[in-house]
């Protein structure tokens, strides 16, 4: 008799389980929604204002201002977030839209949609979540736009920053500087992209650890037709532009 209360209590907590984790997958659910039943939204062409541009379950979470077209007419840069997650395994992304619009007269004029660029990523696993967010800021300085990106992973930090700038009616990525370190080592690249001039400097001070210092200095000429417009950039650091560097 005690044997087959056992088995009745067994049978009992593995029906509770199997509750929860329906429960904890409709949790999820109602988060997130599956990769595969999202599309991503074709914004206005135009606009009396730059509410216009933002679809209904999206939210302006950064923006900035600045003549980027050289008409002195401040223009606008902004970045969208959608309101819920896209689960994709255990990895929970949150889409966004980069945007630009240039003033004309009364109304906006959409010139970029940029649906990959930036992007939030939430990782779970069974226990816990954490939120991977790499970017930071932007901002327009000399009719240009700067993005900045920053994030650390074991310690090791790294920053991208990338120069933007309007030129024969598109945007095209002019620059770009990298920026990687950890303890007391740093590797600085900076990309040209209009010159074709490449600067990578290294310095590795590890007297404190028992080894010596060292700094140098790396410059080269960028292979050619490497200067690329924003559109064709489908993400952060998916581009190789030759051997290891990774922007």
């Amino acid at each position: 008799m005690k044997q087959v209360s056992t088995i009745i209590i067994l049978l009992f907590a593995a029906q509770m389980i199997k509750i929860e984790t329906v429960f904890s997958q409709i949790r999820i659910a109602k988060k997130s929604v599956q990769s595969s039943a999202f599309i991503f939204p074709v914004l206005s062409k135009n606009g009396k204002t730059l509410d216009a541009f933002v679809p209904q379950g999206w939210s302006v979470i950064d923006s900035v201002s600045g003549d980027l077209n050289k008409d002195s007419v401040a223009d606008e840069v902004m970045i969208l977030e959608y309101q819920d997650s896209i689960r994709v395994k255990n990895e929970c992304n949150h889409p966004r839209v980069l945007l630009i619009a240039f003033r004309n007269g009364d109304h906006w004029e959409l010139k970029l949609q940029h649906n990959t660029l930036i992007e939030r990523k939430e990782l779970l696993d069974d226990n816990s979540s954490y939120e991977d967010d790499p970017y930071e800021s932007m901002e327009i300085s000399k009719g240009v736009l700067r993005i900045h990106f920053s994030w650390s992973d074991r310690g090791a930090g790294t920053k991208i920053q990338y120069v933007i700038r309007y030129q024969s009616n598109d945007f095209y990525l002019i620059g770009a500087t990298k920026e990687s370190g950890y303890r007391s080592s740093t590797s600085i690249s900076d990309f040209n992209f209009s010159t074709r001039k490449y600067i990578h400097h290294v310095a590795d001070y590890e007297s404190g650890f028992g080894g010596t210092d060292e700094e140098y200095e790396i410059k080269k000429k960028l292979p050619e037709n490497t200067l690329k417009k924003i559109s064709e950039l489908t993400e952060l650091q998916a581009w190789n532009v030759y051997e290891d560097e990774w922007i």
